[in-house]
């Protein structure tokens, strides 16, 4: 049975609170203590950072538990230990043992989703589990955890029927992720992050406490260079491609080492064989078919100016849930490339195609092709690169049977 069937038609329901899931969470024993817990929040890049971070720490032989949102191909991937989805047995057992929980403080989809980590990760006896934010900061069910540390790799616009329709909304909502006392880690220090910051001890910043250097070469992405206090590390491979990965991947280490003690030969080691789904994936060669799940102008902006700059221009398959700022990612692809593919995805929250349709020949496009499904994709024989929803990027995965 898994929790995507219990709940149907009511995963998107969202009712801002922290009340519910820290109920829950006390009426089952509280859990969440019997592990140490990091964090991970931020507009784009929360899922790469927490590859990276749960690699390294599995490598320095810590039992991990990831908690991941959303999921790609299949909800098991949502929930795993050292780096393997709860198996289907397992999921089943535990949404019919809580089921009840989740009815009696009437849990949302995520808020569930969590509790259920929580319970599993304690009952499986992992040393570190590590959460990645589902949206914001102020209300995000995850923040029950009580983290030892928190990452935030940046903010962008996003969500904003939830966190706000100004970057300074957004901003200030994501900053509910820190916790005095403890380690807060940054990765971007810019407006409006630094006017709404006050002085602590607490707060690590990248490029002032920590810097990193790397390139990226073809199919190669190296982190050349990461400096905090002590600690020097030189010439790594990274295991995701794009050179943002850089940043993640020394996030990643600082939250490691900011938690745990952690030997260089198994950080260089979790850096390498460091995978997540679906981020600068390339599942195809020839032709090339990239996929990344960029959802947001700023992320969309990101993956087309780095795979046009080592690959040359290639043809952009697009595709967007209706709740998302499509029509800003559509002006941003518009900037790059005159002509598109526009894809169908089977989803409840899927964007109708002809509004996106229509909107791109207002932007115009001279070439704008339309996909009844992601089925066509494998058949178009130049270079693609498909960003958009995760819904998306895993519909043309499970097409692909990847």
């Amino acid at each position: 049975m898994k929790l995507w069937d219990l709940y149907k038609d009511k995963q998107d329901f969202i009712e801002p609170s922290l009340e519910r899931i820290k109920k829950a969470c006390k009426y089952v024993g509280n859990p969440q203590k019997m592990f140490r817990s990091i964090l991970v929040g931020g507009t784009n890049g929360k899922g790469s950072t927490c590859a990276f971070i749960e690699r390294i720490l599995r490598e320095e032989g810590f039992k991990t538990g990831w908690f991941v949102s959303p999921h790609l191909l299949d909800e098991r991937e949502r929930w795993r230990i050292r780096g393997k989805p709860i198996n289907e047995e397992t999921l089943s057992y535990y949404v019919k043992d809580l089921k009840s929980i989740f009815e009696r403080f009437n849990l949302t989809y995520f808020e569930a989703c969590t509790l259920l980590a929580i319970k599993y990760f304690s009952d499986e006896g992992i040393d570190i589990g590590i959460f990645e934010v589902g949206m914001g900061g102020r209300w995000d069910a995850t923040k029950v955890v009580n983290p030892e540390t928190v990452i935030l790799t940046n903010v962008g616009r996003d969500h904003t029927k939830w966190l706000g329709n100004t970057i300074e909304d957004i901003a200030r909502d994501k900053l509910h992720l820190y916790v005095k006392g403890k380690p807060f880690i940054i990765g971007e220090f810019r407006y409006p992050i630094a006017s709404l910051l006050n002085g602590s001890n607490d707060i690590i910043i990248g490029g002032y406490d920590f810097c990193c250097e790397g390139f990226v070469k073809r199919e190669r992405t190296i982190l050349s260079k990461y400096i905090f206090e002590e600690h020097e590390l030189k010439n790594s491979p990274l295991g995701m491609w794009g050179k943002w990965q850089i940043t993640n991947a020394s996030l990643a280490i600082t939250g490691a080492l900011k938690t745990v003690n952690v030997k260089e030969e198994n950080i260089k080691k979790g850096l390498e064989r460091a995978k997540i789904e679906g981020r600068m994936e390339i599942i195809r060669e020839k032709p090339l078919l990239m996929v990344d799940c960029a959802h947001n102008s700023h992320a969309i902006s990101k993956v087309i100016k780095e795979v046009f700059k080592h690959f040359g221009k290639i043809h952009i398959v697009f595709s967007s849930l209706a709740d998302k700022d499509w029509l800003s990612s559509l002006k941003i692809i518009r900037t790059y490339t005159e002509e598109i593919y526009l894809c169908k995805i089977k989803h409840n929250r899927a964007e109708k195609i002809e509004n996106i349709l229509r909107e791109a020949k207002a932007l115009g496009f001279k070439k704008i092709h339309v996909l009844d499904s992601s089925s066509d994709i494998p058949h178009i024989n130049s270079d693609l690169l498909c960003v958009g929803s995760i819904y998306f990027i895993g519909d043309v995965k499970g097409m692909l049977k990847l």
